[in-house]
């Protein structure tokens, strides 16, 4: 089921960047979108979903869909938390990867370039270590390491 949802998300997440670049999406987010969720959340056999839509830095839409969880009545909205496990390192490398193309960093600079208070066990490898280092997971730090840090947890997911 977790699977199946993650894998619509995914998808679903690949086609909004395509409406977006057309001029008919605000009509298509107005007249389209929500058939087109509940039908794809009927299809996959999906319980609750949360998507944003976001143009040209301004937030087209931002939506909960059904619920949290099968058999109870929690509805999900804008501000649902889903555990989304190793996916922000998709969306992390997307996106250091798209400043590299636009020669806003290299995946080569050094991680202190842009933390310069970054810091691992062993001094040496704290300067050298690059930002296709830890894209790359070849530092040498324990599998799932801070993994479980925020799960279950009133801990904030806001980072000061």
């Amino acid at each position: 089921m977790k699977k199946t949802l993650w894998l619509f998300v995914l998808w679903l997440l690949t086609q909004l960047p395509l409406l977006a670049q057309t001029s008919r999406t605000s009509k298509f987010v107005s007249d389209s979108l929500e058939q087109y969720i509940n039908q794809g959340m009927a299809k996959w056999k999906i319980p609750g979903l949360a998507v944003a839509i976001v143009k040209d830095g301004k937030i087209i839409l931002s939506k909960g869909y059904g619920v949290k969880e099968i058999g109870k009545e929690s509805p999900v909205d804008e501000t649902t938390l889903f555990m989304i496990a190793s996916n922000t390192k998709e969306f992390t490398g997307t996106a250091l990867a798209l400043l590299e193309q636009q020669k806003k960093l290299s995946l080569d600079d050094q991680v202190r370039k842009f933390l310069p208070t970054f810091s691992l066990y062993d001094t040496l490898t704290s300067q050298l270590v690059t930002i296709r280092d830890i894209l790359s997971h070849r530092l040498g730090t324990k599998n799932y390491q801070g993994d479980f840090l925020f799960w279950d947890t009133d801990l904030s997911r806001v980072i000061y």
